[in-house]
């Protein structure tokens, strides 16, 4: 009896075993199954509100619509297939759809509304869904396009990107970059040495000088609108890297086929560089109607001569930074955009001195109708101008 006895104990041993076995293996499995939820789209810079003077919807504007008590937002399931509206509201609200009432909206349930089943139950390729609520103030909550994934594919999913990001992405990203980068570089070299020279003369910044006459007299002299190519190019790089880093501010980067793939590239790279060069191209005419307005005739010319020079020498120097650094770190590794951003305002701001002291040291015009006109064009260039190219995330 004895040895059967510790037989059997061997064997309910054994059996216990694999019994937590399969238990944890079923929990494991069971995990790995469960849905997840990815946001696709922020709708938070598309909201309307109805104005019933124009008989039409006008986006939102929170200085003029913040105590409406009605929001809406247009819906559409063209670019998001299988797509849900996810709401999180912070009070009670009624939802109407195309004006016909849907649903009570409660205060702090989530709630995830099929974009296809919406539609087809209206007979519609898009709607505009309202919320009301007699004490609506603002925005009515938290507001997201998402999209739900089995967790195994999401994680296959997020396995696959993180294996393309070094070689479809990030690395040759920096490796065309900076081939790109060096090749219109050398036919500056090339083609204009004197402006080369000049362009990138480093000592300006502690000499406080401006001897070029002839290059600022000509702003539209053919050697810099070049310039101006390649800094408009150096521009549109590095909105495309803080897009593929933090993949929001813009719906370009919504989709990961985008980034991934040459001509959506390409494309994105030359339409931020044609505006970025409109938006210079702007600066000067902005900075002649203010030198005129303060009769500084000799400031404008100049300014648009030092602005460039110093964005060029300035984003040159951040764009092989950045990517000599991340490169050195791999592609795991996720540079912090936002501590650029910093950096890209202290610029501003010292930029701001420096351009008052050469122009004091230069030409001769009023001091008090030059830091005038200096605060005005510059604050310009700093609301309306470069930052708002890079870092959409931040405006």
């Amino acid at each position: 009896m004895i040895p059967f006895i510790e037989k059997s104990a061997s064997f309910h041993a054994f059996v216990l075993r694999w019994s937590r076995f399969f238990l944890w293996a079923f929990l494991l499995t069971s995990t790995a199954h469960a849905a997840v939820w990815k946001p696709m789209h922020s709708i938070e810079k598309e909201w309307l509100v109805y104005q019933s003077s124009w008989n039409s919807f006008l986006p939102y504007i929170p200085s003029q619509h913040y105590a409406y008590h009605s929001k809406s937002i247009q819906l559409s399931n063209r670019d998001y297939y299988q797509a849900y509206l996810t709401i999180k509201p912070k009070e009670t609200y009624h939802l109407f759809i195309d004006g016909a009432f849907q649903r009570k909206l409660d205060k702090g349930e989530l709630v995830r509304m099929s974009l296809d089943s919406l539609l087809k139950e209206h007979h519609k390729e898009q709607v505009m869904a309202t919320f009301y609520s007699s004490t609506l103030e603002g925005l009515p909550g938290d507001l997201s396009i998402e999209k739900k994934f089995d967790q195994v594919i999401a994680q296959n999913r997020e396995v696959q990107l993180f294996l393309n990001r070094a070689p479809a992405v990030y690395t040759h990203f920096f490796t065309l970059g900076f081939l790109v980068l060096l090749a219109f570089l050398g036919l500056l070299f090339a083609g204009f040495p004197r402006y080369f020279q000049v362009y990138f003369r480093f000592s300006d910044w502690i000499n406080w000088e401006s001897k070029e006459n002839a290059m600022v007299k000509s702003p539209f002299a053919l050697a810099n609108l070049y310039v101006l190519f390649i800094l408009s190019l150096l521009i549109s790089l590095m909105a495309f890297y803080n897009g593929i880093t933090y993949r929001s501010g813009d719906a370009f980067f919504v989709n990961e086929e985008n980034y991934s793939t040459l001509m959506p590239s390409l494309w994105f790279v030359f339409s931020r560089t044609l505006l970025a060069y409109l938006i210079f191209i702007l600066q000067y005419f902005i900075f002649q109607l203010f030198a005129n307005l303060f009769k500084l005739k000799s400031v404008a010319n100049l300014h648009f001569f030092k602005s460039i020079q110093a964005n060029i020498q300035f984003f040159i120097i951040v764009f092989i930074g950045i990517g000599l650094y991340a490169v050195y770190q791999g592609p795991a590794y996720s540079i912090d955009m936002e501590i650029v951003s910093y950096v890209l305002n202290t610029y501003l701001l010292i930029r701001f001195v420096y351009f008052t002291q050469v122009f004091n040291k230069v030409l001769s015009v009023n001091r008090l109708s030059l830091y005038a006109y200096l605060i005005i064009t510059e604050a310009i260039v700093i609301l309306f101008g470069i930052r708002e190219l890079i870092f959409p995330q931040y405006t």
